[in-house]
């Protein structure tokens, strides 16, 4: 029988940080922030370590790239919950082709991931694991597992520069049917927390807020105020 007929299905498409359409690692926005970590997922199958681990906080896009990259390397993207349930067997199957696993830092079937690093490495597959933390700081029981995640290539998507900020901004209200005009992006930009979760809670509550206004710079000021305050940058270079 063929091995392929084996093959888990893949789950059912994650929620994404961006629009799917046309989803690739060369439709996605690149700045400071996150250059490096894309343009090490877009050398592949170039990789100097078969395995590549890939940090960000929530909201940073590592859904989005993962599966960005997946359809560049022609492989499939598990969650860590569908991960944890695979069996030896699958793990077998798929180790052999490109794999991401996303926020593999809450996986709790260890065997598996160890599992399908070993076989993946053996086999000349690849592994894209993504997680909040850096995998140094997975919690994970197992010495060899520990090993192999110390010895992975590691790329992160850095926090927002100014550049991100008015992208995620951009996207976000788009997603509302709100406008965002130029006088009010520079008022954020220089007041908003550089934070990707902040972005987009601070867009919700505006559009909450809005109920239809036009969206002002007092309205931004009114939003700010209601989730803490202002975040005052003094130095935009450390934000890349």
């Amino acid at each position: 029988m063929n091995a392929r007929k084996n093959k888990p299905r893949r789950p059912r498409q994650l929620a994404l940080d961006f629009p799917d359409a046309g989803l690739s690692l060369d439709t996605l926005s690149v700045t400071p922030a996150n250059r490096t970590a894309i343009a090490v997922l877009k050398r592949w199958p170039d990789w100097r370590t078969h395995a590549v681990a890939l940090a960000g906080e929530p909201k940073s896009g590592l859904t989005t790239a993962a599966h960005a990259w997946a359809e560049k390397a022609g492989g499939d993207v598990y969650s860590a919950q569908v991960f944890d349930r695979l069996t030896h067997r699958q793990i077998e199957v798929i180790a052999a082709d490109a794999v991401a696993v996303d926020r593999a830092d809450t996986i709790t079937n260890e065997d598996n991931l160890l599992s399908l690093i070993n076989l993946s490495g053996r086999l000349g597959g690849s592994v894209l694991l993504t997680g909040h933390t850096v995998p140094a700081r997975w919690r994970v029981r197992q010495p060899d597992l520990v090993s192999r995640l110390k010895s992975m290539t590691l790329v992160e998507l850095g926090p927002p520069d100014d550049e991100m900020v008015s992208i995620r901004l951009r996207a976000a209200m788009k997603r509302r049917f709100l406008k965002l005009p130029e006088d009010v992006e520079t008022y954020l930009l220089t007041r908003i927390e550089r934070n990707y979760g902040a972005l987009e809670t601070f867009v919700e509550s505006l559009h909450e807020m809005a109920e239809g206004r036009e969206v002002t710079v007092p309205l931004a000021r009114e939003v700010l105020d209601e989730q803490g305050g202002t975040w005052p940058l003094f130095d935009d270079g450390d934000d890349q």
